[in-house]
């Protein structure tokens, strides 16, 4: 049977494009094509029934949702200053 295909063009930085190299040589047998199908099956499908759930819930997605990147881990001395008892308020934390 005879495959329609679809082609998109993708502009990455050089870093992103030698991740998408990397990623694409270790789990897509070195296939840009099969390394995308197989993250839209893997990460696409999720995210597409999520922003379904959303646009059910009266929430336009486009609008609100945005990906962020994590920030670098806390130092433990920031988590020190976070959990000390001072931090919190004399009741203790809300909902105990």
């Amino acid at each position: 049977m005879a495959r329609t295909a679809t082609v998109r063009s993708a502009s990455l930085a050089p870093e992103e494009a030698q991740l998408a190299d990397e990623l694409a040589e270790a789990i897509a047998g070195g296939s840009f094509s099969q390394l995308t199908q197989l993250l839209l099956s893997t990460v696409g499908q999720s995210l597409r029934q999520r922003i379904e759930e959303l646009r059910a819930a009266g929430l336009e997605p486009s609008e609100r949702l945005f990906i962020s990147r994590m920030t670098p881990a806390d130092t433990d001395e920031q988590v020190r200053r976070f959990y000390a008892p001072s931090s919190w308020p004399e009741q203790g934390p809300k909902g105990v």
